[in-house]
């Protein structure tokens, strides 16, 4: 602790007995003995007004207890001194040392005896201390006990925050469960918890919404033949991920069992659910946090009164940080569970409100409109809260594409039946059918334009069910309608745009931004996220006019050739290997 600012009390006259103010005062002198001036009590004469310890003057006030101690600044020495409030400053170094602060010369007096060197293991002599030096001697010597945090150590517990900052879990959930307390009083904590509240309990502000109605929804778009392709895969199929666990708590769980294998095995399944990945990204892009994820828990008595499987869809939308202008591809707007045991029971349907503000709703997909979500409660915290009371490790979640979902809703589930891969298209063994051509080519119905989440949900949960009965021995199913056949899509025939395809799976958005900069000197207007079948992944890049896009693939150095259906394309390689090519959008363009 640095030391105080020095006082010196000095006396204007020299006449009469110097007397040591601080040995009268409630603290004492602490030179004792040692003291270069009176300990004496001054006779009743020189002070006949005073019945109790003497009232010096401020001119008079002297004192040898050393000015430089580490308590003695000024608000200090004047509450020991009382009334004697004449301390000055010590000079400073460069003034002459032999005049007082009034200016009158004095004679210095002899330098006390320097006490012998310390010894590092020589303790301090101990002095009597009373009253408040005593208290603030403790008080430092508690602080000095202290033991600092390590350099680069954070002073909250950031293993717990990565639990309790998430969604609010149900209190006895397996994270809790294995964490043993830290004091007593943890314990006591632990066995007030309440049980866990059932899904159907939670009071959630759930915000219903239906998909208006469209006049021509009811059309279907022409049919269009895709010419046969080969069905060798244009590549091997990845090493399976460790098995996560599988449904066999109960029967309802264990019909279940093969299409989540099934989905699984599929080429596709490691990429498309690489929860490591997307979260990486995240971070990187500063989208979401640790904390912002909930993994299910595992099967137990809090969950046996749980529907064994669910099906469920999202709508999303995109979204846009203000500050950092950062953008959100996959935010949650509406999000519809229903009851696989019992399709007729919707157990949540509701209008999701994103954080950030939405740059994109999509509504020529998902019908939701801006004024939709201006008074939307429901938040994303709340989907997470209701999937984690509702669904274990052991719950099977269908859909269609259901790894979007679960990456929607920020959320690490493995048991999963996802009808994209557990079907098929006739020409396209290594593709996944959309869940239109499923509807067409396995129930035989037709689906509207504009999605609706509930719909889609039970969709796919009878295709699933389809799959199960059939016990995987299903058919190939045509390849009817093509993804650009909505009247409202963003048509892949369009001239401002380029597909790069047979992208590896450690490739980010920025990279194909960074490439075209680099090689063309054309920026993307947007580059969307890359869609990961398997090993490798495509995209379609949005360029700002038809000329900037023919621009950036002329600029482009590579051999030109035509892939299967006629489309011209350049490859471009890569630094340890390889190629992707860029593709146009229309044949003899």
């Amino acid at each position: 602790m640095a030391k105080g600012k020095g006082y010196k009390l000095t006396s204007a006259n020299g006449d009469g007995v110097k007397t040591c103010a601080f040995y009268f005062s409630e603290k004492g002198c602490r030179n004792e003995a040692k003291c270069k001036f009176s300990h004496e009590k001054p006779s009743s004469a020189a002070n006949p007004s005073s019945s109790g310890p003497p009232s010096v003057s401020s001119s008079s006030v002297v004192s040898s207890e050393e000015s430089d101690d580490d308590a003695s600044d000024g608000e200090i020495v004047e509450n020991r001194a009382g009334a004697y409030t004449s301390l000055t400053l010590k000079p400073p170094s460069v003034a002459n040392p032999f005049l007082s602060a009034v200016g009158v010369p004095t004679t210095p007096a002899p330098a006390p005896a320097k006490s012998p060197a310390k010894r590092e293991d020589q303790p301090p002599p101990v002095q009597p201390e009373t009253g408040t030096a005593e208290k603030k001697k403790r008080k430092r010597k508690k602080k000095s006990e202290t033991t600092p945090a390590a350099p680069g150590d954070s002073i909250f517990d950031l293993a717990k925050a990565e639990i309790t900052g998430a969604v609010a879990a149900p209190p006895n959930s397996a994270a809790a469960a294995a964490a043993p307390p830290s004091t007593k009083k943890a314990k006591k904590a632990k066995v007030a918890v309440s049980p866990t509240p059932s899904f159907r309990n939670l009071q959630l502000p759930v915000a219903s919404f239906s998909v208006p109605p469209v006049a021509n929804a009811a059309s279907t778009p022409k049919a269009t033949t895709s010419p046969k392709r080969s069905t060798s895969p244009q590549h091997d199929p990845a090493p399976p991920a460790p098995s996560p666990p599988l449904p066999t708590a109960t029967p309802a769980h264990l019909k279940w069992k093969d299409a989540v294998n099934a989905t699984r095995k599929h080429a596709g399944y490691d990429s498309a659910f690489s929860y490591d990945r997307y979260q990486k990204m995240e971070f990187a892009n500063g989208i979401s946090g640790p904390s912002d994820w909930i993994t299910s828990r595992p099967y137990g008595n809090w969950c046996r009164s749980n529907p064994a499987s669910i099906a469920i869809d999202c709508e999303m939308c995109e979204t846009k940080d203000p500050i950092s202008g950062k953008s959100d591809n996959k935010a949650l707007c509406r999000i519809s569970v229903v009851n696989a045991d019992n399709p007729d029971e919707v157990l949540l349907d509701t209008l999701v409100k994103p954080q950030w503000p939405v740059s994109n709703h999509r509504t020529w997909v998902n019908g939701i409109s801006e004024s939709d979500l201006e008074n939307v409660q429901f938040t994303l915290k709340h989907a997470q809260t209701f999937m984690a009371a509702l669904c274990s490790d052991q719950t099977v979640v269908v859909g269609h594409a259901v790894h979007n979902d679960l990456l929607a809703l920020r959320m690490v589930h493995h048991c999963n039946a996802d009808t994209a891969m557990l079907f098929t298209h006739i020409d396209e063994t290594d593709g996944t059918p959309s869940l239109k051509n499923l509807a067409h080519g396995v129930l035989g119905r037709e689906m509207p334009d504009v999605h609706d989440s509930v719909n889609d949900a039970r969709v796919a949960l009878a295709c699933a069910q389809h799959y199960v009965a059939k016990h995987g021995r299903v058919d190939p199913v045509e390849k009817k309608y093509t993804r650009s056949s909505s009247r409202h899509r963003l048509d892949a025939a369009d001239t401002t745009m380029l597909l790069v395809h047979r992208l590896p799976n450690t490739t980010v958005a920025e990279h194909l931004t960074e490439m075209f900069l680099a090689y063309t000197h054309v920026k993307p207007k947007k580059v969307p996220e890359i869609q990961f079948n398997g090993t490798y992944g495509k995209c379609n890049i949005e360029f700002s006019s038809k000329e900037h896009a023919e621009l950036a693939y002329t600029s482009l150095v590579g051999e030109e050739r035509e892939d299967k259906t006629g489309k011209k394309q350049k490859r471009v390689g890569l630094k340890g290997g390889g190629y992707v090519c860029v593709r146009k959008m229309k044949k003899g363009n």
